[in-house]
C-alpha cells in the first residue's frame, strides 16, 4: 500500500510538474509574442510618424491646392514648373550644390589625413587632437555660427591681415569645419580595424610605399572616404544655422527656403522640397548599394571579410 502510495504520489508529481513546466512553456511563450508584437508596432508607429509628414508634403506638391487638402481640386506639375523657372531659387540651389561639394572635398582630405596620424602615429596630446577634431560636430550650430563670423570679421583681419568678406568662400570654410569630424570619425574607425599585416605582406612582396598604398590600402579605406564624403556634402547641403550667420549677402538654399516660409510660399516650397528628398534618396540608395554606407558607418562593413 506504501508503495502504491508513493507511486501515486511520484506520478501525482510528475504529473504536478508537467503542467506547472507547460504552464511556464506557456507563459513564455506568450511574452515572446507580446514583446515581438509589440516591438513590431512601436516600429510601425516610429515609421509612420517620420514619414507621414514627408508623404503629405511630397502629396501637397502635386495638388493644385497645396495648402491644405480639402477641398481637394486635382493634381498639377504647375508647382514644379513655377519652382524651376524661379531663377533666384535655382541659383541658390547651385550655390547650395557648389559649396557642399568643395566643402566636403576640403573636410575629406584634411579629414583623411587626420585619420592616418590618429589611427597610425604616436604624438603628444594625441587625445586632444582627437576631441578637437571631433568638436565641431556636437557644438551647437549657433555657437559655431557666430564663433566663425567673429573670426572672418575681427580675429582673422586683426592677426593675420587677411579679409574675407563673409559670403561664398566662408560659407565652404565654416562647412568645411562641420564636416570634417563625419570623415574623421568613419575613416578612423575603418583604419582601426585594418589589417595592416596585409601592407607588410606587400612590403615583403617588394612594393614601395606608395604601390602598398595605392593597391592594398586605399582600395580597403576607399569605401569609408566615401561614406565620410557623401556624409560631410549632405551636412552642409542641409545646413541652414551657420550659413545663415557666414553667408553675408548671399543666399544658400536653407535661406532661400526660410524666406519662402516668411512670406508664405507653400506650392514652391513643397515643389523643391520633394525634389530634395527625390534627390538625397537615390544618392543614398546608390551609395548604400555601392559602398555599404550603413555597414561603415555601423562599424560592420569588415565582417564579412
Amino acid at each position: 500500500m506504501a508503495t502504491e502510495t508513493d507511486s501515486g504520489t511520484e506520478t501525482d508529481r510528475g504529473t504536478v510538474s508537467q503542467q506547472d513546466t507547460g504552464t511556464r512553456l506557456l507563459d513564455h511563450e506568450r511574452k515572446e509574442w507580446l514583446l515581438g508584437r509589440g516591438l513590431y508596432v512601436i516600429a510601425g508607429a516610429l515609421l509612420v510618424f517620420l514619414w507621414i509628414p514627408l508623404a503629405v508634403m511630397i502629396l501637397l506638391s502635386f495638388a493644385v491646392n497645396a495648402s491644405t487638402f480639402f477641398p481637394f481640386r486635382g493634381f498639377t506639375l504647375a508647382h514644379y514648373a513655377a519652382t524651376f523657372a524661379d531663377g533666384a531659387l535655382m541659383t541658390s540651389l547651385w550655390h547650395s550644390v557648389q559649396v557642399a561639394t568643395i566643402a566636403a572635398s576640403i573636410a575629406t582630405v584634411f579629414g583623411v589625413l587626420a585619420s592616418f596620424a590618429l589611427a597610425r602615429y604616436s604624438f603628444p596630446l594625441k587625445e586632444t587632437y582627437r576631441t578637437f577634431g571631433i568638436l565641431p560636430m556636437v557644438i551647437p550650430g549657433v555657437v559655431l555660427g557666430i564663433a566663425l563670423l567673429i573670426y572672418f570679421r575681427t580675429l582673422l583681419p586683426q592677426l593675420f591681415g587677411i579679409t574675407i568678406v563673409p559670403g561664398f568662400w566662408t560659407v565652404v570654410l565654416t562647412h568645411s569645419v562641420y564636416g570634417l569630424p563625419f570623415v574623421l570619425l568613419i575613416v578612423t574607425s575603418r583604419l582601426y580595424t585594418f589589417d595592416e599585416s596585409l601592407e607588410e605582406a606587400a612590403r615583403d612582396l617588394g612594393a614601395d610605399p606608395l604601390t602598398v598604398f595605392r593597391d592594398v590600402t586605399l582600395p580597403i579605406v576607399a569605401p569609408a572616404i566615401g561614406a565620410g564624403f557623401l556624409f560631410a556634402w549632405i551636412r552642409s547641403f542641409e545646413d541652414f544655422i551657420r550659413a545663415f550667420f557666414v553667408r553675408g549677402t548671399m543666399d544658400v538654399l536653407t535661406t532661400s527656403m526660410f524666406s519662402m516660409i516668411k512670406y508664405g510660399t507653400a506650392p514652391k516650397m513643397n515643389a523643391i522640397s520633394s525634389f530634395i528628398v527625390f534627390i538625397i534618396a537615390i544618392v543614398l540608395a546608390v551609395a548604400m548599394n555601392v559602398g555599404n554606407v550603413t555597414g561603415m558607418v555601423a562599424g560592420t562593413d569588415g565582417d564579412d571579410e
